[in-house]
């Protein structure tokens, strides 16, 4: 391996220097958060805790362009039966891919993403599964690379999606639910107690059109958090306003949960 790597070496150079001339930069930078929550309300046959990571890289960068990848994954866990402190039922995976263009105090990305609904220990056919196409405009700040170490009170974020029904050998690329569009609107607003601790409020809207209706999603939620430099460490409450959502509908639940992020 070391002599394959040797004889590779002055080929992986040329190309680093070409690149650098080109002024196209390899960052390979992550960034990335996890969070652990407990549902507060008595109902727990579906809705008991919320486990999620995820993990965004930058990988190509030239000027204001940057190509990244990125991977989320929220597993649900239901009602503890048998002595069992955590049970899994479903599992929500994402991937996506997309540019961004960072444009003076804001930035817009074209996404794909790729990512499906998965039954645990339970035989059920039909696993919704989804591809769709995102546009964003945002805040510099609200970006991977600048929300951990943002000073703005307030910052926004705005998602427009289409989920295409297109049939790839016969089978809808969008199939298990309904949806056509959707709008995702996210803000932070953000209060300084002390050095490096913060209270913020994010409230949540989500909408998106069905075949036959309109499907909601919006969350109240607060936290308060430590940032030591680039990570965070804190707590937050969720409120789940209204949700009719048919792949996961917490309607009217309250989440505590305890995150990380870097």
């Amino acid at each position: 391996m070391g002599k394959l790597l040797g004889t590779f070496k002055p080929l992986l150079l040329i190309a680093a220097l070409s690149a650098t001339a080109n002024g196209i930069e390899i960052p390979v930078e992550f960034h990335g958060s996890a969070l652990l929550g407990k549902y507060l309300n008595p109902d727990t046959i579906r809705y008991n805790m919320d486990a999620s990571i995820d993990l965004y890289c930058m990988l190509i960068r030239q000027g204001a362009f940057s190509f990244y990848f990125y991977y989320r994954d929220d597993l649900d866990m239901a009602e503890q039966t048998g002595g069992v402190s955590l049970d899994p039922r479903y599992a929500h995976y994402y991937v996506v891919a997309g540019i961004d263009y960072m444009i003076s105090r804001y930035y817009g990305r074209l996404s794909f993403s790729h990512d499906c609904v998965h039954d645990i220990d339970i035989d059920v056919e039909g696993t919704p599964n989804f591809n769709r196409f995102y546009l964003t405009f945002a805040n510099n700040d609200y970006h991977p690379t600048r929300r951990r170490t943002s000073q703005n009170i307030v910052i926004w974020k705005v998602d427009l999606g289409i989920y295409p029904h297109w049939l790839y050998h016969g089978w809808d690329i969008n199939a298990g639910a309904d949806y056509q569009f959707d709008i995702l609107v996210q803000s932070a607003f953000t209060w300084k107690l002390k050095k490096n601790i913060n209270i913020e409020v994010e409230p949540i809207f989500h909408i998106a059109r069905g075949d036959t209706c309109w499907y909601h999603q919006h969350v109240a939620r607060a936290g308060i958090n430590y940032r030591p430099y680039k990570s965070q460490i804190g707590i937050r409450l969720d409120y789940n306003i209204w949700n009719n959502d048919p792949i996961k509908d917490p309607d009217k639940l309250w989440l505590l949960s305890l995150f990380v992020a870097f």
